[in-house]
């Protein structure tokens, strides 16, 4: 199968973290869980180290969501027996001019497929002569999860024909339905394009406070876990992987309970597989 991903990617220590990430895709079939423990040996070892000790710049490092975004492309294309590459495009929107996706599918200028693709938290790392503190990936998720709800619903409103959404909102709906949104979950799940968003997001451990004792500046995983819950609002799946350091490497977190609320990377690639075989039956 042909493969056209981490070509565009500048930084050589990015290039090659995409490079090892997506051959561990093709080792498992474009499955995620058996490759995950390798997956984040891969970004420790390659990206972290780098970045821990002050020797990848800011603008390199920033190009750490495109290797992401080239691995889940990778994932759907091995998954999907080679039929569907996914790429990042500029794609008109309803109210918007254009959004820059990183995941899109057209077939005869509509657009059937939509992503966004995210990596979130950093590590405490060296920078000149200072050291700056780890990032939580709570400190900008709020705005991030709204451009993606914005993105995904700008996007349905324009190329969902607009008999699909007048059925949604017709008077056939109960008081229940309309109570309990399920006239918008319709919506989402039935209209174009099928919008997902991918998310590998660390984990601060936080700092004990002197004064207190306590721990601070750390990620709560419930916290997490309830903020993406809320975006299958918007979106027709989610894929999220949460990891935190430990002793000197990265280790998956919540896993299971992830896998129980179909929010997995692996249930997100399998939606949307399935969403295109439907709608190019």
């Amino acid at each position: 199968m042909e493969t056209s991903v981490c070509h565009t990617l500048k930084s050589p220590v990015i290039k090659k973290f995409c490079e090892s990430i997506t051959e561990l895709a093709r080792t498992s079939r474009g499955y995620f869980e058996p490759i995950q423990d390798d997956f984040l040996k891969a970004y420790y070892q390659i990206v972290e180290k780098a970045r821990i000790n002050g020797r990848l710049p800011e603008g390199e490092y920033r190009q750490k969501g495109n290797a992401f975004r080239d691995f889940i492309s990778e994932l759907i294309y091995i998954r999907s027996g080679g039929i569907y590459r996914l790429t990042d495009r500029r794609i008109p929107g309803y109210s918007e001019r254009t959004h820059d996706v990183d995941l899109a599918y057209v077939r005869d200028a509509t657009v059937l497929v939509a992503g966004e693709v995210k990596m979130t938290g950093s590590p405490r790392h060296k920078k000149g002569t200072t050291v700056q503190k780890e990032r939580k990936t709570q400190s900008d998720l709020d705005k991030r999860l709204k451009e993606v709800k914005f993105t995904a619903v700008d996007l349905k409103l324009r190329y969902t024909p607009e008999e699909a959404i007048i059925n949604a909102l017709n008077s056939k709906n109960t008081f229940s339905e309309v109570s309990n949104n399920s006239w918008w979950m319709r919506w989402i799940h039935t209209s174009i394009p099928g919008f997902y968003s991918f998310w590998a997001s660390r984990l601060a451990s936080g700092r004990l406070d002197k004064k207190t004792g306590r721990r601070v500046d750390f990620d709560n995983p419930d916290l997490l876990l309830e903020k993406f819950r809320n975006l299958l609002k918007y979106n027709n799946a989610v894929g999220l992987f949460m990891f935190r350091e430990e002793n000197g490497r990265y280790v998956p977190v919540e896993t299971e309970r992830i896998k129980r609320e179909r929010i997995s990377i692996d249930d997100a690639v399998k939606d949307l597989i399935k969403f295109l075989d439907t709608h190019l039956d």
